[in-house]
Formats: structure tokens, C-alpha cells, sequence
């Protein structure tokens, strides 16, 4: 099965790294605007998105990794993948301490270093970045991004769409609504409403954002 990675920033080559270190191979680098000359990535092919170049990806011998940071793009571009027919697969570095019973969704990656706690479940193309800790019970969304270093305690439901800047600390049994971003080095004592920016110690809600 060839694995294909959706994106040719800096997040794709990590995923390309955790894919080596499982001893998987990455056929090549999918992006929409390549860097002008950018045509290999530690000897892997670098494509610009085209038709001709999906004409040559069979569905049914391919799995992808969408390798974007930004979770509405993200959805978007599996969203499209999909409906064309394509599968995903998931990224999990050796390093990481996972419960036995972790559900991990199609899609996702979980970095270096990071710890994911017993009967927690984790969703579909969720990003859970270096060094993250997520601690029993908890309920990661859909298109989360959970960036380097955040604390997760027990009993915490992330909505779809979540971001958590690096840093971020959640105190137990919080909720935060869909496509929330908390910003870098924020507490969180108290749940947070859908689409909205909060940050601060403890964070506080700034701005209200547009649906997505």
C-alpha cells in the first residue's frame, strides 16, 4: 500500500519521520503550491496537486495522511479526498505511551513523546502534537489540533475542529465547543462555547469567531 501525505511543510516531514521510524515509506509529497524548486523531500518526490497526478494514484492501493496544521483546511481537503474515492491511514510514533483501549480515528497523528491515558478516544484526522499528554477519559473531536507540550486532564471533551495552542492546560471535566482556539500557554478552568478565541491564566474569551 503506497502512502501518500497531503501537504510539504514542516508538519509533513515529521509525519514522513514517524512513518520511517514505523518502518513505512512515504511514495510522495502532495501539495497545492510547492515551493518554487522544491521537487524532493529527504529523497521522496514532491508533486504540485493536479489531475494528471491523481490519475496515476489508484484508490485502491494508496492511504493518505493530510499533512496540514489548520484544521478547517484540513476537513476540507479530506472531505475531498474521500468523496474521490481515497483512504486514510494514522502516524503514531514508537515513543508514545498509549492505553490498550485507545480508540484512534482514521487519519490521525500522534507525535513524539506524547501519552494518550486509558478509555480515551481519540477522532478522525486529529493532530496531537510533540510531548502532549491526554489523561483518562477524554473525548478528542474530529480535525483537533492539540500542539506541542499541552496538558489534558481526565474527563476533557474536545468538540470537532478544536485548537489548542502550545502549552495550553485543561483542568479536569471541561468541555470547549467546535473550531475554539485557545491560545499559547492558556489555563482552562471553565468550559468554552463553540467558535470563539479565548487564551490567558485563566483563559477568558477575547473574541467570537465565524462558523466554519
Amino acid at each position: 500500500m503506497d502512502i501518500y501525505l497531503y501537504g510539504c511543510g514542516g508538519h509533513a516531514k515529521v509525519i514522513s519521520d514517524i512513518l520511517c521510524k514505523q518502518g513505512r515509506k512515504v511514495a510522495a509529497f502532495i501539495d497545492d503550491n510547492p515551493p518554487v524548486g522544491l521537487t524532493l523531500i529527504h529523497g521522496i518526490p514532491v508533486k504540485k496537486s493536479s489531475p494528471e497526478v491523481f490519475a496515476e494514484i489508484n484508490c485502491d492501493r494508496s492511504q493518505w495522511i493530510v499533512a496540514i496544521g489548520n484544521n478547517p483546511i484540513r476537513r476540507r481537503v479530506a472531505e475531498k479526498l474521500e468523496k474521490d474515492g481515497y483512504s486514510f491511514t494514522t502516524a503514531i510514533h514508537p515513543s508514545v505511551e498509549m492505553a490498550c483501549d485507545v480508540k484512534v480515528g482514521c487519519g490521525t497523528v500522534i507525535m513524539p513523546n506524547s501519552v494518550v491515558n486509558t478509555d480515551t478516544e481519540v477522532g478522525s484526522h486529529v493532530i496531537v502534537n510533540t510531548g502532549s499528554t491526554i489523561d483518562h477519559d477524554c473525548r478528542i473531536g474530529d480535525y483537533c489540533h492539540i500542539a506541542p507540550g499541552c496538558r489534558l486532564c481526565g474527563n476533557i471533551h474536545l468538540d470537532e475542529g478544536v485548537f489548542l495552542g502550545v502549552g495550553t492546560k485543561i483542568i479536569p471535566g471541561i468541555q470547549i465547543g467546535e473550531y475554539t482556539t485557545c491560545g499559547a500557554g492558556s489555563v482552562v478552568v471553565k468550559s468554552l462555547s463553540s467558535f470563539c478565541l479565548a487564551y490567558g491564566c485563566p483563559a477568558k474569551v477575547v473574541q467570537n469567531t465565524y462558523s466554519q
